[in-house]
């Protein structure tokens, strides 16, 4: 009986942390997921004079930076694909994808210290002449 109580002790004790796990990893998520709505594209040419390493620590901070801001719900950035379609342009060094619910969560995105961080860290680098920005924001019927 004494073994049945402390077993089931145990499994209670078990439920509470696997719950209190749950709470302490909903605190730092971010907030739940709506439609994907609007879209945030840009095309980036960096500088000859620009450290060899320029473009893939770009790349890598994009990950790491950019797509932790809370408004961000979808980020792809990469270089040219090796295998495109014959039409597609490749006069680029790489390219960033950023998915928001809507253009108020891109303007969070525009805001936000990360975002900042990333520009000052990277901005130089870029030749401004050639960056090409696109938003838009999907029309269903």
């Amino acid at each position: 009986m004494k073994c049945q109580c402390l077993f089931v002790a145990v499994l209670a004790a078990a439920g509470a942390l696997t719950v209190i796990g749950r709470a302490d990893d909903k605190k730092d998520a971010k907030p739940e997921k709506g439609a994907v709505n609007y879209v945030h594209v840009v095309v980036f040419t960096v500088k000859k004079d620009a450290p060899k390493d320029a473009v893939a620590s770009a790349i890598a901070d994009c990950h790491e930076m950019l797509s932790s801001i809370p408004s961000v719900r979808g980020l792809k950035v990469g270089r040219p694909a090796d295998k495109a379609t014959p039409i597609a342009k490749k006069d680029y060094d790489f390219a960033l994808l950023v998915q928001f619910e809507n253009a108020d969560g891109l303007m969070t995105y525009l805001e936000h210290p990360q975002h900042k961080k990333f520009l000052e860290k990277h901005g130089e680098h870029f030749d401004m002449q050639k960056l090409q920005v696109f938003d838009f924001s999907d029309e269903k019927k």
